[in-house]
């Protein structure tokens, strides 16, 4: 396969997130957002070459939520950002998506306190295949009640996986304990993803340059 058209599709949209993160003088997308401490467990059951989903042992991580474009009354995408600690570990990027065949691989814009389905949206490469994560919120599981309301996700979620075009399968949980406040922590799902998970050269080309450029100019931490 040519890789010249992702590479040049990147460098475009590279240029394009480049030259929006210098005007608004941070992120261009996922400027604001909270931050907080988790725990991901996963069942046992197949674990398609990757360390992580080999047993039920607990993985502390690091987590973010936030909006790609901070629009407060808007519909817009949500984005939750998972740094999973230990060897096995490493960076998870989930967006606002649909659960379906299809729908699984494509953004849905939802309003402010409307929380749904979150998907890696594209398959990590691994030893047995491709696979996708989702996270699904638990009912009644809004943070604390001194958070401000526009940061309040919520501290549980359940945590399926599925091959592209199968069936998902529920494999685990994350819990989380939000800050009342955001951080400048930076995620690298190409270039650190956990132990045994790759992306497909494609959309490794595709992707970099614009992520790079986007966080290259640093966040701007609001109170």
């Amino acid at each position: 396969m040519n890789p010249r058209p992702g590479r040049w599709a990147g460098m475009a949209l590279g240029g394009i997130f480049g030259a929006l993160a210098r005007a608004r003088g941070t992120r261009a997308l996922h400027a604001v957002g909270v931050c907080g401490g988790g725990s991901l467990e996963f069942k046992p059951g197949t674990d398609h070459g990757v360390p992580l989903l080999s047993g039920s042992r607990s993985h502390s991580c690091l987590v973010r939520a936030s909006r790609a474009l901070g629009l407060r009354s808007l519909p817009d995408i949500e984005g939750l950002a998972l740094r999973i600690d230990g060897p096995d570990g490493g960076d998870l990027l989930f967006a606002s998506t649909g659960a379906g065949m299809v729908t699984r691989h494509l953004l849905v814009p939802r309003l402010p306190f409307r929380l749904g389905t979150l998907t890696t949206l594209m398959p990590l490469q691994t030893a047995g295949g491709g696979l996708l994560l989702r996270l699904e919120p638990e009912r009644g599981s809004r943070g604390h009640p001194g958070q401000r309301r526009a940061q309040r996700p919520p501290t549980a979620y359940r945590v399926w996986i599925a091959a592209p075009g199968r069936p998902w399968h529920e494999r685990g949980r994350l819990d989380v304990a939000w800050d009342d406040s955001d951080c400048s922590r930076r995620h690298d799902p190409v270039g650190h993803p956990p132990a045994g998970t790759w992306f497909a050269a494609t959309w490794a080309r595709l992707r970099d340059p614009s992520y790079a450029a986007s966080q290259r100019t640093p966040a701007r931490i609001e109170d």
